[in-house]
């Protein structure tokens, strides 16, 4: 077997084969339901092999009277099938979206090399064409009718880009076994394990998976909102888990536990809103079935022994020996017995990972009761549910639904009270739960309003509430926020993803902060999950702060994503550190400039750095500048209760005007020490203020 044809490979649009095998793995489809009758024209002959399918189109490779595999194409709607290749050459990863297909081609290349070259096919007009303008170690084309994507082996892999329409070819960076779908590239990090997702418009690059060790992705498919992977932290421990992409806070959620031995199975499919997996339960090859939406897995029964091919729309293809193709509907199969594989799942819960602390043992999980509940149809234009008087209102904002979706706001009683968070710390008091349940993806956050108790602890330690995600395989509970200051008496926070959510009150204390005038502030953003303590029980308050903590601390409070980038903007803050992502968001936002290319990220923050720092950041989040002391004669009079103003450096001196003006800093007697070192204090007093100036304590 040819060397290229070796590994695992993933296909674009969530589809994916195991190349150069005679097992054919499912290519998820996306684009109009096939005919329900069986279909003789697509017979299943035992030699076909690799088939990706995309609405009515299949591709696949078969072997000619000469044993060479050719690439074929069957139209479903007119029966038409079509040979798409003749040549003796070898032929590997067809693939097709729409009337576009491609597939790697040994083509004139010599046969003792390790050179391929990508082709494509026009379904409609016949017309096919070589795209790489370059010999070289080619693999695993994917396209999303747009452009075409594929990978050359050689170090931690090449990513290449071709533009359907003008013929522009351009290189993506490092990469492996890249999934194109919707305009977004996902593919393997071959450095560490993990995924990564490229918009190719903008060139802008986040983590989607950061792995180590033995932990890693072993393959992927990807539909343009969530991906589907599989995930080994050893030669024989594996687990299933899937990702909504669309929800820049969500984190990935397992389907399965962590499974060690057994068969391993190759299919895997994803469609518009069901996925499907193939694993080995009690000995036997089992499909199971996931709702993209309440990542709900169940078993999918269909006989043993067919020829899975993959989802087309909301329909699983597979094949039988008598030859005919047949499918399911997956949105009509029915529920099982409730269990622990059909509980919804809040698709923002983060997931600690396989070397994490598995959490609390099943039997600490917590069944709900649904109470009262107010269910609508929520159209485009969107709409309000609003549950027991009131209590509890889901705002959903035009177009969080393309079309008109069933959506239920119900009123759920916890009969488990021991509440966990993400870090198996128990969280002090737990208010009132509500299920949220949407017939669809959210396309953007609808915001939950819930109303707590008037009366202590809640009233005084509001700023502490928060509106908290449940999950059921974990048995923890995960802050995704709480503003209590937009509405009197109501915690708000953002949502994207049906589930189980609760206000709760969690006490963040620590041993050294005692009667501290900061102390306010640090408990606040403890239990915001903003700041941490050291070794548990202290905060170390007069801990000087570097500017790469800092940054990190802002990015936190302000919400923003890691960021990953195709080149790091600074010189000295590589990929490989810890910092990176959080500078590269900072960066982005346009919070941090650097210095002639230069970061600095272990040097003290200065007082008149964080001052700047800080301004940006708001101005990052509002409209307008906040430079509020810009004009000449106003900055003078803000400054010049300050002996020292003369000291602010040039550069700083509108940023730190507007920063006292607005009361987030001040000075120590009429001092305003302006190049002094930044304590871990100072800065969780001025992330309290930021967050008070930007409305979302």
């Amino acid at each position: 077997m040819d060397e290229v044809r070796k590994e695992k490979e993933v296909y674009a649009d969530g589809y994916s084969c195991l190349r150069g095998g005679d097992f054919a793995w499912g290519l998820a489809g996306s684009g109009l339901g096939i005919r329900q009758a069986s279909v003789s024209a697509a017979a299943a002959n035992p030699g076909r092999t690799d088939y990706s399918v995309s609405g009515d189109r299949l591709i696949w490779l078969e072997p000619d009277a000469d044993g060479v595999k050719q690439v074929h194409a069957l139209n479903q709607r007119s029966g038409a099938n079509t040979v798409l290749t003749a040549g003796p050459s070898a032929k590997d990863a067809p693939y097709v979206h729409g009337a576009v297909a491609v597939w790697a081609d040994k083509g004139s290349e010599p046969g003792a090399t390790l050179h391929w070259d990508i082709y494509t096919a026009d379904l409609e007009t016949g017309k096919k064409m070589k795209l790489n303008k370059q010999a070289g170690q080619y693999g695993n084309p994917t396209t999303d009718g747009v452009g075409v994507v594929w990978y050359e082996r050689k170090n931690y892999g090449s990513m290449i880009y071709h533009d359907l329409a003008t013929g522009v070819e351009a290189d993506l960076g490092e990469g492996r076994f890249p999934v194109l779908a919707g305009g977004n590239v996902v593919y393997k990090n071959a450095r560490d394990g993990g995924l990564s997702l490229l918009d190719v418009s903008s060139g802008v690059t986040r983590a989607l998976v950061s792995l180590g060790g033995a932990n890693a992705v072993d393959w992927f498919v990807f539909n343009g909102s969530h991906v589907l992977y599989k995930q080994k932290n050893s030669a024989t421990g594996s687990k299933y888990v899937l990702l909504n992409i669309k929800d820049l806070t969500a984190q990935p959620m397992d389907l399965t536990g962590m499974k060690a031995g057994g068969t391993e199975y190759a299919f895997m499919s994803i469609g518009e809103g069901q996925a499907v997996f193939q694993e080995e339960v009690d000995g036997a090859a089992t499909l199971k079935q996931v709702d993209l939406t309440t990542y709900a897995v169940k078993p999918l029964p269909i006989d043993a022994g067919v020829k899975l091919i993959g989802i087309s729309g909301s329909k699983l293809l597979y094949s039988k020996k008598d030859d005919y193709i047949e499918s399911v509907d997956l949105k009509e199969t029915p529920n099982p017995t409730p269990g622990p594989e059909t509980t919804p799942s809040p698709g923002a819960t983060p997931n600690p990972g396989p070397d994490a602390d598995p959490g609390p043992a099943p039997g600490t999980k917590v069944p709900v009761t649904i109470g009262a509940k107010d269910s609508r149809i929520i159209g485009s234009s969107g709409g309000i549910l609003s549950a027991v008087n009131g209590w509890a209102r889901l705002e959903i904002s035009a177009g969080t639904f393309p079309d008109n979706t069933s959506v239920s706001l119900a009123q759920a009683e916890l009969e488990t009270k021991e509440m966990l968070d993400a870090s198996g710390k128990k969280l002090l008091k737990a208010g009132s739960a509500w299920q949220v349940q949407a017939g669809a993806p959210f396309l953007i956050p609808a915001k939950l309003a819930v109303r707590y108790p008037q009366e202590e602890p809640w009233t005084s330690k509001r700023e502490k509430l928060g509106i908290y995600s449940y999950n059921p395989d974990k048995g923890i509970w995960s802050y995704i926020g709480g503003v209590t200051a937009a509405e009197d008496g109501f915690v708000q926070a953002k949502i994207s993803a049906s589930g189980l959510y609760a206000v709760m009150l969690r006490e963040a204390q620590f041993t050294d902060m005692s009667g501290h005038w900061a102390q306010q502030a640090v408990e606040v953003l403890a239990a915001r999950g903003i700041v941490n303590g050291m070794n548990g029980t202290v905060y170390a308050p007069k801990a000087i702060l570097t500017r790469a903590e800092f940054t990190k601390l802002l990015t936190a409070a302000l919400g923003l994503q890691p960021v990953q980038t195709d080149k790091p903007t600074f010189r000295d803050v590589s990929a490989a550190h810890w910092s990176y992502p959080y500078v590269e968001a900072a960066a982005a936002a346009g919070i941090v400039t650097g210095d002639a290319g230069l970061f600095h990220g272990n040097a003290p923050l200065t007082r008149e750095q964080m001052m700047v720092m800080l301004m940006r950041a708001i101005g990052s989040t509002t409209a307008h500048s906040p430079a509020s002391a810009a004009d000449p004669v106003k900055l003078q009079t803000v400054l010049s209760g300050f002996k020292d103003n003369g000291t602010i450096s040039q550069w700083a001196r509108k940023s730190v005007a507007a920063a006292v003006d607005k009361k987030l800093v001040q000075g120590s007697g009429q001092l305003l020490k302006p190049k002094d070192s930044s304590t871990r204090a100072e800065a969780a007093v001025i992330m309290y203020k930021l967050l008070a100036e930007l409305k979302l304590l």
